[in-house]
């Protein structure tokens, strides 16, 4: 989808607009770094509460005592360890965009890639969350119960709050997934408007 649009752009902007310096102005460069800040802030937040669990789970591995207990603090522990740091550093490939010396086509490249992405960061996390789920669903159990998840007698109340945490978890995403979507958008704008104004 961002392809097609990119090629559109590419179609319609006249062939000097394509190699001429982007030069934004200050305003705009702040502007800018205040609408990345926004991503900037909510990956900070993301990743310090990631490390926080991660860090948790490895300091009481030593008392998972199952295979599949330890596969699944493992496989939790490295998504928990590896995507933040993955999309943490998308959003510092955007600050880093030269608005001043590069060219519209350069900037809108390099746009494209980190959102494309983070795209990908965000379905990867989409596929993986009933398998992070069940995870952590398996490993907490063992620290804080100190019982075996698949051993638990699950009543249908505590199925149905199961299900509805498991949805709830799945909204989230999605509304996550929205909310950068629509940040994306903002800064594309930005960009846009700041490239015709020099027109």
């Amino acid at each position: 989808m961002e392809l097609e649009e990119m090629k559109n752009i590419w179609e319609n902007m006249e062939e000097s607009q394509k190699t001429l310096p982007f030069q934004m102005s200050e305003v705009s460069q702040l502007e800018y770094k205040k609408k990345t800040n926004v991503f900037k802030k909510g990956e900070i937040i993301g990743l310090v509460i990631a490390y926080t669990l991660a860090g948790f789970v490895l300091y009481k591995f030593n008392s998972l005592d199952h295979w599949y207990v330890r596969l699944s603090a493992s496989l939790l522990v490295t998504y928990l360890l590896t995507m933040p740091l993955y999309t943490l550093y998308g959003v510092w490939k955007m600050k880093h965009i030269d608005l001043v010396q590069s060219n519209y086509k350069t900037v809108l490249e390099q746009f494209y890639v980190v959102k494309n992405n983070m795209n990908k960061a965000e379905k990867i996390s989409f596929i993986a969350s009933p398998f992070l789920f069940v995870a952590s669903g398996v490993v907490l159990t063992k620290l804080f119960l100190h019982k075996n998840f698949f051993a638990l007698n699950f009543q249908l109340p505590i199925i149905f709050l199961m299900g509805i945490a498991f949805v709830a978890a799945l909204l989230l995403n999605a509304w996550a997934f929205k909310k950068r979507d629509k940040e994306f958008k903002s800064v594309k704008q930005l960009l846009e408007e700041e490239n015709q104004s020099k027109n």
